[in-house]
């Protein structure tokens, strides 16, 4: 059966299979157990479409997705399908509206980066440290969200913050509590508030505020501890995949510590898992840029070192099963009216959003391996080196026109089942993920009529789905086009909404 009536009760309450008082201020239920509460489902509005109860206890029991290193695909805010109904009604206070639709988008929505969230936080206290970072992170998801009423939830939030970091270096400072995973994911958290707060990169303390903490905490727990378990396994891959992402933005070599974490880890992968090996291949990526920055290679170094890169991403795409695939379409078999919202004369379908974004991620990658081949390549006039460029210049088109035709199932109104204009909600949460891809694409490419259709595009996104974050992406393209894609990324939130 279809799951269309859910209950108003929170989640503790239905966890614990008792009637929820629904309480504006907060179920008392909770309140006399001492139980964190992050509020009530509207059950008229809350409709999981093509969902069983089945499918919502998975998701909730299921490993936490992990992904390969998404520096900006990442995307905007990923919210569920039905992420502003899920928010409670107005009279509900902020602190409670906040956790519910942060939950909303992070444990039970598309995201889901959080699905190991609930079993931590129902045996939480009102007063510990993982509700206080519970709050702070969805007081600061909720300001982003509501810029009517920004002002006051990010003085709410950076108050929470405070509490929530006091309570995390108590907990570090107890042997008991320092172990525990609810722990490392009150860190996580506090790292999230961080990134949605701190959008300016010439200030890189936000990104690396909580790398020193987490390493003391691998440190300190041992990785034995670390992945002793299936939630502090996934808990272990989230951490690591973070630490990753923090070192890419932030120029900042990874540590060994963080690179032990990964090996640690390596054999609860599959040898074919594709993420995972797309994110070992980013660890090698992000090294490789601090030693161009440092200055540690020849420029020929770089070359054939940007060249192996290419090929190895190249490899994991070309040995990856077949679902990771797009199905092609061509242009001419869509309505005229639209014809402008496809860049060539095809586009491509991949199976979900999520691919969508792990593809694009390889492509940014690609892209800025392209750039340090045609920078560092020694013109000494010989067929090799003309082949060597003309090679890279002609993959760097390539790439950025598979990142445009990656974008048309996202916005063309026939696409898919909930396309629409102006954009339905779960349409507009999904074109988060094209963002930093469009802006490298748009400002690798020599062609100019690619980076005018890309500007264009992301302007009708802004305008038919109400997009802040897709008209800042084109300000920048139009105006900054040679930005540096990290200041860029940093701009538009980071992994805060794209994990």
């Amino acid at each position: 059966m279809v799951y269309r009536g859910p209950s108003k009760d929170c989640l503790p309450c239905r966890k614990r299979k008792l009637k929820c008082d629904l309480r504006k201020d907060g179920c008392g239920q909770c309140l006399r157990a001492n139980i964190s509460c992050f509020g009530y489902r509207d059950s008229n509005e809350l409709i999981f479409r093509d969902q069983t109860r089945s499918v919502e206890r998975k998701m909730l029991a299921s490993k936490a997705t992990t992904v390969s290193l998404q520096f900006g695909t990442l995307n905007h805010v990923i919210l569920p399908n039905t992420s502003s109904s899920l928010i409670p009604q107005p009279q509900t206070p902020w602190n409670v509206r906040a956790r519910h639709d942060f939950f909303a988008h992070y444990v039970f929505g598309l995201s889901s980066s959080y699905n190991i969230l609930p079993s931590l936080y129902e045996k939480a206290k009102a007063d510990d440290h993982l509700s206080a970072s519970v709050d702070a992170a969805s007081l600061a998801f909720a300001a982003n969200k509501n810029p009517i009423e920004s002002g006051e939830l990010f003085r709410l939030a950076a108050q929470q913050y405070m509490i929530a970091l006091r309570r995390v270096n108590a907990a570090l400072s107890n042997p008991e509590l320092s172990s525990a995973d609810s722990t490392l994911q009150s860190v996580l958290l506090l790292d999230l508030y961080e990134k949605i707060m701190g959008r300016d990169l010439r200030a890189a303390a936000p990104w690396l505020a909580h790398l020193n903490g987490a390493l003391a905490l691998i440190k300190a727990r041992g990785y034995n501890d670390m992945i002793r378990s299936e939630v502090s396994r996934t808990l272990a891959n989230k951490l690591f995949i973070t630490l990753l992402i923090s070192c890419y933005i932030a120029s900042h070599r990874i540590p060994e510590g963080v690179a032990e974490l990964g090996r640690r880890l390596d054999i609860y992968h599959d040898k074919d898992d594709a993420k995972w090996r797309l994110s070992k291949m980013n660890q090698r990526m992000i090294n490789f840029r601090i030693d161009v920055a440092e200055g540690l290679l020849s420029d020929r170094e770089i070359v054939a070192t940007a060249k192996d890169l290419h090929d190895a991403y190249r490899e994991i795409e070309d040995t990856v099963s077949q679902r990771w695939q797009p199905r092609k379409v061509m242009a001419s078999e869509e309505d005229p009216a639209y014809r402008s919202l496809i860049f060539a004369d095809y586009y491509h379908v991949y199976r979900d959003h999520f691919t969508t974004q792990v593809r694009n991620t390889v492509r940014i990658m690609q892209l800025q391996l392209q750039a340090y081949i045609q920078t560092h390549l020694e013109d000494d006039g010989s067929d090799e080196a003309s082949n060597t460029l003309a090679e890279s210049l002609s993959r760097t088109e390539r790439f950025a026109e598979d990142v445009c035709a990656a974008v048309p199932p996202f916005i063309l109104p026939a696409a898919r089942p909930n396309n629409s204009i102006p954009f339905s909600s779960i349409q507009t949460l999904k074109c988060g993920i094209l963002l930093p891809a469009l802006f490298i694409a748009g400002s690798a490419s020599r062609n100019p009529e690619l980076r005018i259709w890309a500007i264009r595009t992301l302007r009708y996104m802004a305008a038919s789905g109400d997009i802040r974050s897709a008209s800042m992406t084109a300000d920048m393209l139009e105006k900054n086009p040679g930005m540096d894609f990290r200041y860029m990324y940093a701009r538009l939130g980071g992994y805060a909404f794209t994990s």
